[in-house]
C-alpha cells in the first residue's frame, strides 16, 4: 500500500536529524587559546649581551608568562568518561618566530602534544606535556614560575645531565617532557600527578628516561612536593627533589619553595649539587594590582663562590580579565664563580657581577 508522507511529517523527520545531528557536535568541543607577552627590558650587565659587561636593552617575549598558542578538546564518550587532547606551541612575541629549547626548537607544538582519557578517577596523557613535578610547584613558587625572574631558571638550568644536550631525549629542560605516559587526580584537597617518559635510546644521549612526581595540598595553606630525575648518557643524571608552603594573611599571601638538584657526569661524578630556595609576598592591594616582594638564593656546592642573591620586586594591574599591565625590578648578586644552575634568568648575570634589570610589558589572553 503507498504512504503518502505529508509537509507536517518531512518536516519532524529533518527537525529530529537536525537536533541529533546538534547533539553530536556538541558532544565534542574544541577551544582555540593564546597569549602574546611582549614589553621592554634593560639589563645592566649581562651574559647575552656582546662583551658580557654592557647593557643590554631588549624588546623582551615573556615578561611574566610565554607567548603561546594552541588548541584543547573533549569529546564525551558517556558515562562521565570523556576523551581530551592538548597542543600547544611557543613563538616569540618580539620576532614572530617560532621558539624551543634545543632538539625540540622547531618542533610545532614544543609544549604540548598529548591524547587520553579523564573520568571521575582522573586523567591519563600519552605524548609530550608539562612536567607533573612542576605543576605540583606553581602555587609555592614566591613568582608562580613567571617566565621572566622566577624559580623557572634554575629548574630548567638543574635538570640537565651534565655532558648531555640541552634538551636530552626526552626533556625541554625539566620543563616539558617528551614520550610521556602520566596519570593526574585530586582527591579532595589533594593533587595528585605522576608520569614516566620513555626513552627510546635517542643516540648519544642515554636512553633519557624520566621520572616526575608531584604532590599538592591546597587547602586554606597549600603546600607542594616533587621529585624529577633525568638519565642521560652513559652514566650521567640529574635529580631534583622539591618542597614548597604558601599561607594566606588577608590580602597577603607568604610563599616559599626549596629546591635541591643533583647532577652527575657521563662517568657518573657528581658534579652539581646546587640549593635554590625562594621566599616572598603577595599583596593584593586593589580588586586590579597585586604587588610581589621575592628573593631567591642560589647556591653550588661542589664550587666554592657560586652563590647568587637576587631580589624582585614587581606589580601586575589588571586592566581587565584577559589584559595585564607590568613592571618589574630585579637586582642580581652573582659570585665570583657563579653558574647559570645558582641564577633565575637564563640570560645570566656575569659571574662576579652584580646587575639590575627593568622591565615594563603588556600581556593579553585570548
Amino acid at each position: 500500500m503507498k504512504k503518502t508522507i505529508t509537509f507536517a511529517q518531512r518536516s519532524l523527520v529533518a527537525g529530529a536529524v537536525l537536533a541529533m545531528t546538534a547533539g553530536m557536535v556538541s558532544a565534542q568541543t574544541v577551544t582555540l587559546f593564546g597569549r602574546v607577552d611582549a614589553g621592554i627590558q634593560y639589563t645592566s650587565k649581562s651574559t647575552a649581551s656582546v662583551s658580557g659587561d654592557d647593557g643590554l636593552w631588549q624588546l623582551q617575549n615573556g615578561g611574566i608568562l610565554p607567548s603561546i598558542w594552541g588548541m584543547r578538546g573533549t569529546e564525551d564518550l558517556g558515562g562521565g568518561l570523556k576523551a581530551v587532547f592538548n597542543l600547544e606551541s611557543d613563538f616569540s612575541a618580539d620576532t614572530g618566530g617560532s621558539r624551543g629549547l634545543g632538539n625540540i626548537s622547531n618542533a610545532l607544538f614544543g609544549r604540548q602534544a598529548n591524547v587520553g582519557l579523564s573520568g571521575g578517577w582522573g586523567t591519563v596523557l600519552l605524548g609530550r606535556q608539562y612536567s607533573p613535578a612542576l605543576l605540583a610547584e606553581l602555587g609555592t613558587d614566591p613568582r608562580g614560575y613567571k617566565e621572566s625572574l622566577s624559580s623557572l631558571g634554575n629548574l630548567a638550568a638543574n635538570q640537565l645531565p651534565a655532558g648531555n644536550d640541552l634538551t636530552g631525549p626526552n626533556n625541554g629542560a625539566g620543563i616539558f617532557i617528551s614520550n610521556l605516559v602520566s596519570y593526574s587526580g585530586t582527591f579532595g584537597p589533594v593533587g595528585v600527578g605522576v608520569g614516566y617518559g620513555l626513552g627510546e635510546g635517542n643516540a648519544g644521549q642515554g636512553d633519557g628516561r624520566t621520572v616526575s612526581l608531584g604532590v599538592s595540598y591546597k587547602g586554606p595553606v597549600v603546600v607542594s612536593l616533587s621529585y624529577q630525575q633525568i638519565e642521560g648518557a652513559p652514566d650521567a643524571e640529574a635529580k631534583r627533589f622539591g618542597v614548597g608552603v604558601a599561607v594566606p594573611f588577608g590580602a597577603l599571601t607568604f610563599k616559599a619553595l626549596y629546591a635541591r638538584a643533583t647532577q652527575d657526569d657521563l662517568t657518573g661524578e657528581e658534579v652539581g649539587k646546587t640549593d635554590n630556595l625562594g621566599v616572598g609576598l603577595d599583596f593584593r592591594w586593589s580588586p586590579q594590582s597585586t604587588a610581589t616582594l621575592a628573593y631567591y638564593y642560589g647556591e653550588d656546592d661542589v664550587i666554592d663562590d657560586n652563590k647568587t642573591k637576587t631580589l624582585v620586586v614587581s606589580n601586575d594591574y589588571a586592566l581587565s580579565k584577559r589584559t595585564i599591565l607590568y613592571a618589574q625590578l630585579a637586582y642580581v648578586d652573582a659570585d665570583d664563580d657563579s653558574r647559570i644552575n645558582t641564577q633565575i634568568t637564563l640570560g645570566a648575570t656575569p659571574a662576579g657581577e652584580k646587575s639590575t634589570i627593568v622591565g615594563i610589558g603588556i600581556m593579553h589572553n585570548f
